[in-house]
């Protein structure tokens, strides 16, 4: 005599959810493979505007330490918007880096 081969509910459900687990993933990948083909794409152009806004910004806060005789000049704020532009810099290659991780960008 043989029994009829029964599965218990739970095996379903755990089947259901991993599925719908790995389909996320595959949703998540997809999604970060594009972002990432579009900032990689946008770096350069990203990298000179900002190093150019970043140097052009301390270079006129300075100018105008040195040259202005106005009390109000604005040279922190300057100054901010310059060290700004860097930390801008910085964080756009951390957001690439995290982007790539997984990736086989770039091994060699």
């Amino acid at each position: 005599m043989s029994t009829p081969d029964r599965r218990h509910p739970s095996d379903d459900q755990h089947l259901t959810v991993s599925i719908a687990v790995q389909s996320l993933e595959l949703i998540f990948g997809a999604v970060r493979l594009t972002a990432f083909v579009v900032f990689r794409l946008a770096e350069p152009l990203v990298r000179v505007a900002l190093t150019a806004l970043g140097l052009l910004s301390i270079l006129t806060a300075l100018f105008y330490r040195l040259a202005s005789s106005s009390p109000r000049s604005p040279f922190w704020l300057l100054l901010g918007f310059g060290l700004l532009c860097g930390l801008a810099r910085l964080l756009y290659e951390h957001l690439l880096r995290f982007l790539s991780k997984g990736l086989a960008v770039g091994r060699r």
